[in-house]
């Protein structure tokens, strides 16, 4: 799975033209719904098709952004209605139902409506498509829910799954859904399988290795437009993409970024290389963070110390940035300000995001303790944890304490 600065990053670059407050006041727009934590706005109104998209998950805590794919449906001439959220719940509020009525009083007059959303968002896509007057679904990487209940396999993000109640409709599949995922992805694989033996007949768009979500590979191989283009105009043709996807992926830093995490444990120094590879295409926080930690396991800390600070300087609310870094000072014995670089990092931050610096704290002060052996039974236990079923509520309660 992506960080969640790699996830942003994804998310800003479908959605650039930020003119007022992330709406640009030079095209036709309309808010049609407004809450704490919900809008809904209409760009455009120039009828027959109207894309609805919802966004996905945010570090950008407020409603006034862009919405999902805006500047690529406006210079498509596409009208759209963005609904946009405050956080992530996975679009579970009280009034999402009012939301929803406004985006279909909206979507009336059109002759089709396609929703369009990427993981969370993707999951929005396809589960409010009906509501939404849609005839076809665009999901990159979606859940088919997050509820614990429904998705026991699931054990990401539950840090912000434990603050969440849910309280979903039936499933009901859209006419059309284009579902885009990585199937070496055994849980997004399995998100896949679920919408499969809930009806509808999804059409699988598989790419393989190209992690959680799938969107950054489309857009680096120039893909992802052709891909919406055709399935607006009835034309898409899977196979064809993928093709292009194979024949392209070599200027990719995403593809290369994956192919390194997969070597990291068996092969460290291909791991290497392929960080290198990715940084030379485009050198983006997430992938300079990750070069310097791969070169701290292999104890090249001189020259992993400044493309720490170029990472973070990049990107200074990259979580994982400070966290590899704060590592890497420990490493070369500068512990107090290890620990400095982690309550920086923890600073604002809340769910997951929070859990997982705490518990690098949490271990890093038995280290400075010197309760080495304590740390590594902590380890052992959490590794422990890992593979039980109990793993999810564990990690929802933690996350509950920690809200």
């Amino acid at each position: 799975m992506l960080s969640a600065t790699s996830r942003l990053a994804f998310a800003r670059a479908l959605r650039k033209a930020v003119v007022v407050k992330g709406v640009d006041m030079t095209d036709t727009a309309a808010e049609l719904f407004r809450s704490a934590d919900l809008l809904v706005r209409r760009v455009g109104a120039r009828g027959g098709l109207c894309f609805v998209t919802f966004g996905s998950y945010t570090n950008e805590a407020t409603l006034e952004r862009a919405g999902f794919a805006e500047e690529f449906l406006r210079d498509e001439g596409i009208d759209a209605i963005h609904v946009i959220n405050r956080d992530n719940s996975w679009y579970q509020y009280r009034e999402i139902g009012e939301a929803l009525r406004a985006v279909r009083s909206a979507t009336a007059p059109y002759d089709r409506v396609i929703t369009y959303g990427s993981s969370m968002g993707g999951y929005a896509a396809l589960r409010f498509g009906r509501l939404s007057r849609a005839d076809t679904g665009i999901a990159i990487s979606p859940q088919f829910s997050l509820d614990p209940r429904v998705v026991p396999f699931e054990d990401r993000w539950q840090a912000d799954v434990a603050r969440i109640t849910f309280n979903e409709r039936s499933y009901a599949p859209l006419p059309r859904q284009y579902i885009f995922y990585d199937p070496r992805m055994a849980l997004d694989r399995a998100h896949f399988d679920a919408f499969v033996a809930a009806g509808g007949d999804p059409i699988g768009v598989a790419i393989p290795y190209a992690g959680h979500p799938v969107g950054p590979i489309l857009l680096e191989t120039g893909v992802l437009k052709e891909a919406i283009r055709a399935i607006a105009n009835a034309s898409f043709a899977p196979h064809e993409l993928q093709r292009q996807v194979r024949a392209r992926r070599r200027l990719s830093q995403h593809h290369f970024f994956m192919l390194a995490r997969r070597a990291k444990d068996r092969r460290p120094k291909l791991a290497i290389a392929f960080l290198r590879r990715a940084a030379a295409i485009q050198p983006e926080s997430h992938i300079v963070s990750e070069l310097a930690a791969a070169l701290d396991r292999q104890g090249e800390h001189e020259e992993a110390g400044p493309l720490h600070r170029a990472a973070i300087e990049r990107v200074p609310d990259n979580t994982r940035a400070h966290i590899n870094y704060a590592r890497h000072l420990e490493a070369i014995g500068r512990r107090r300000e290890a620990a400095e670089t982690l309550r920086r990092a923890i600073q604002g931050q809340a769910g997951s995001v929070r859990l997982s610096v705490r518990i690098v704290q949490f271990r890093m002060a038995l280290r400075r303790w010197r309760l080495g052996p304590v740390d590594r039974m902590f380890e052992k236990a959490v590794d422990r944890l890992r593979l039980s079923p109990r793993y999810g509520r564990t990690i929802r309660f933690l996350g509950h304490a920690m809200r």
